[in-house]
Order: structure tokens, then C-alpha cells, then sequence
């Protein structure tokens, strides 16, 4: 999605109810042919990352339940699959708006008791800047021979939240609302969704492919 379109639908989401909208775009692949068993172990691809370090458990204990409803178990070994995990924040980007205002500004017209306030309209610059973040979620899927061997890929889904919102947990959460619809499927192209947090709690996930705006 082009930069200021994104930012035009953060904008028009602004007004449509107390809480936060964040954007999540998905890109997924599956093979033709089905794995030949549902059970998954999942492994780190962040580099330096290992198995049994605390940020990654606390992502795989997050990801198990849109494994589970998919029909996919997640073990810690004997698996037939293996996923690999991988998650990264980009660096920010800043989009600039110049707009105009019309402001009224008041001139003396005449002289002496004759003079009289009126007004000119001037059309005056006005520039907003808008920091947007992005997190990204990246899943890929491999089959598994009876030596834990890694096979052919079987699927592979890569989703990316995007927010005026700097905090990686937030942005992660988003995307957990999006990924049971999308996780090992084929989405035909990129496939965006609008996730709406409350104020009080309430998640909303809204399909935008057929959007009239975009």
C-alpha cells in the first residue's frame, strides 16, 4: 500500500470509535501438496536466537494457539514439522503533510470615524508530521524426515503491523488477532486487515480487501 494512503487510512480510522486501529498486511504461501503430518516443532530464525532463550518462549507460547486452530499440534519434540520463527521491528518512517488553512484576518478600512473593521482570508500553510512503525512476523514451514532432517518448505506466512505506535508487544498482539485467519493458507497477493484495540478492551479485526477506499 502506497505511504500516504496508509497514513489516509489511519487518519479516516481516527474517527471511527475511541481506541487504536493498527494495519496488518499478510503475504502467504502454501504448498500444492499437504505435509504429511500436523505435529510442529518451533524453532528461532532470529540470528543469535536459541530455542530456550526467554523472548523466544514467550513468542512460541503466544503463536501455539493459531497453530492449534489450524488442527496443528506443537510439540517439543519427534515432530514432523518444524516452523521457524522469525520477527523484526523496522526503522520508523516519517511522513510529511503540508495542507492549508484559511485563516480571517482583520484590516481597518478608511479613516477617521469613517474606517471600519473587515476581514481578509489568507490561505496559510499548515504541515502535520506522522511517525509510522512496523513489526513484522515471519513464519516458515518445513517438513521433517523421521531424522528431523529438514524436507521442502510446506508453507510459509509473513504478516506486517504498521501503527503510529513504537511498541513492538502492541504490534505483535495485533498481528496474533489477524494470524489464526491466514496461518498456512494462500492469501493470492498481499491481504490487509484493519485491527481495532478499545479502550475497554473490545478487538475488533476487520478485513479491508474489498475496501472501497483502497
Amino acid at each position: 500500500m502506497p505511504f500516504a494512503r496508509l497514513l489516509l487510512l489511519f487518519c479516516f480510522l481516527l474517527l471511527a470509535g475511541c481506541g487504536s486501529h493498527y494495519h496488518v498486511a499478510v503475504d502467504s504461501l502454501i504448498d500444492d501438496r499437504p505435509p504429511s503430518g500436523s505435529s510442529y516443532v518451533l524453532v528461532p530464525g532470529n540470528e543469535g536466537m536459541k530455542p530456550t532463550d526467554l523472548q523466544f518462549r514467550d513468542i512460541a507460547r503466544q503463536l501455539t494457539p493459531a497453530f492449534q486452530s489450524k488442527g496443528y499440534t506443537v510439540v517439543d519434540s519427534d515432530a514432523q514439522n518444524k516452523a521457524v520463527i522469525s520477527w523484526w521491528m523496522e526503522d520508523p518512517r516519517v511522513y510529511l503533510d503540508t495542507s492549508t488553512v484559511t485563516r480571517a484576518h482583520p484590516v481597518v478600512v478608511g479613516y477617521g470615524r469613517h474606517s471600519y473593521v473587515d476581514y481578509i482570508f489568507v490561505d496559510e500553510p499548515v504541515v502535520t508530521s506522522t511517525t509510522l512503525y512496523s513489526a513484522n512476523l515471519l513464519i516458515e514451514a518445513y517438513e521433517l524426515d523421521k531424522d528431523g532432517r529438514e524436507g521442502r518448505q510446506i508453507w510459509r506466512t509473513a504478516l506486517r503491523c504498521t501503527a503510529p505506535d513504537e511498541d513492538f508487544h502492541t504490534l505483535f498482539f495485533s498481528m496474533l488477532q489477524v494470524l489464526p485467519r491466514v496461518i498456512g493458507t494462500r492469501s493470492h497477493g498481499l491481504r490487509r486487515y484493519d485491527v481495532f484495540l478499545g479502550s475497554e478492551g473490545e478487538i475488533e479485526v476487520t478485513d479491508l480487501q474489498n475496501d472501497s477506499l483502497f
